[in-house]
């Protein structure tokens, strides 16, 4: 049977009382930091969800709308894990691009959960029966503490001295054979070379005996008319307003209604209290698996949308709730429910709010 791909929400807003304590926002100069575009879009590895906000606009340009539809990715099925560490798939797409991967259908408390990092890294978070079962050398989860028992092993695919013939890559090629650690899972490979088909993987895996196919993404916008919108060249948004901002990004993302009535006396889009205005407001989302690149020309995108139209906008990104690895390339929580996030406002002279939840 077909595994269901189901999309997640953008990071619900949150009442002022009730703000996440690990919410982080700084800001800057996008002139005089623009290397800091590749840092933000490689802060989530695994990018499930991308949402760009523009203000004062009716209509969102078919540039930004069609920019994360391109993105091709795939699904492989029943793919076994020591066939990640096969030199064809290294020599053939690790080494000649950006490869990505993430088990699917799989929950960080009670599963086994496996990712491949463009980085190189195959990074394992198992059970302890399939822990002590693998043999490789590995470490207690950060958060059992909290409940559960998993273990990390973290194995240095990119490494020069892990090859065929060599003794760690035959070592942990035996163990993983002898493990039967078995996923479907996510593919994500972005090119070095423009000549290279990016079609090339999946008719890897597929002569390989593996059935891959190509993964839907999913798309949806809205439109605001007459909406309060925060005024982000008011001095006083600097300081007292973030995390109000914030969360009026989020009720904008998941659409809750322009209204003052609401069952909690809360609604993000009018409780915003610092200086405002009113306008219009688009919002458009894509759901898939999503490459740095393609996060970072987005980000270039809407930066000379805002330019161009004097209008403030915004680009968030979603990791997946069981990615294992989180921002800064940390352990993910297995116990938190909802996906790590980070939000990027750019006003058209460069001036930035980044907002990292994790």
């Amino acid at each position: 049977m077909k595994k269901c791909f189901l999309p997640i929400k953008m990071a619900a807003p949150m009442k002022r009382s009730t703000l996440q304590h690990n919410l982080n926002i700084c800001t800057f100069n996008l002139w005089e930091n623009d290397e800091k575009i590749k840092w933000i879009s490689d802060l989530i590895c695994m990018k499930h969800l991308i949402g760009v906000t523009m203000t004062n606009m009716e209509k969102m340009p078919s540039s930004i709308t069609e920019a994360c539809t391109k993105e091709i990715s795939h699904i492989v099925y029943s793919l076994p894990v020591y066939e990640m560490i096969n030199p064809d798939l290294l020599g053939a797409f690790q080494k000649k691009g950006s490869l990505n991967m993430l088990s699917l259908g799989t929950r960080m408390e009670v599963n086994n959960c496996v990712a491949f990092l463009p980085t190189g890294h195959l990074i394992l978070h198992l059970t302890k029966e399939s822990y002590t079962r693998l043999g490789l050398e590995g470490k207690p989860s950060h958060y059992n503490r909290y409940g559960g028992e998993k273990y990390v092993v973290d194995v240095d695919v990119g490494s020069t001295g892990f090859a065929p013939g060599k003794k760690n890559y035959e070592r942990v090629k035996q163990c993983l054979l002898s493990s039967n650690l078995c996923c479907d899972f996510l593919v994500s490979w972005t090119l070095q070379d423009e000549k290279l088909c990016p079609s090339s993987i999946s008719k890897y895996f597929s002569i390989k005996g593996f059935r891959c196919e190509n993964l839907p993404i999913s798309s949806k916008s809205h439109k605001y008319s007459n909406l309060q919108i925060p005024d982000m060249y008011h001095q006083e948004t600097d300081f007292n307003h973030q995390e109000e901002l914030y969360d009026w990004l989020g009720g904008v993302a998941n659409q809750i209604l322009w209204c003052r009535e609401s069952e909690d006396g809360y609604n993000p889009l009018c409780d915003y209290t610092g200086p405002k205005k009113t306008s219009q407001c688009v919002h458009t989302q894509s759901c898939g698996f999503f490459s740095s690149s393609t996060l970072e020309n987005l980000i270039q995108d809407v930066r000379q949308l805002c330019k161009s139209s004097s209008s403030w906008g915004c680009v968030s990104v979603q990791g997946f709730t069981d990615s294992v690895i989180s921002i800064g390339r940390s352990e993910k929580n297995p116990h938190k429910l909802c996906a790590d996030s980070v939000s990027l406002v750019i006003l058209p002279n460069d001036k930035c709010w980044l907002f990292t939840d994790t």
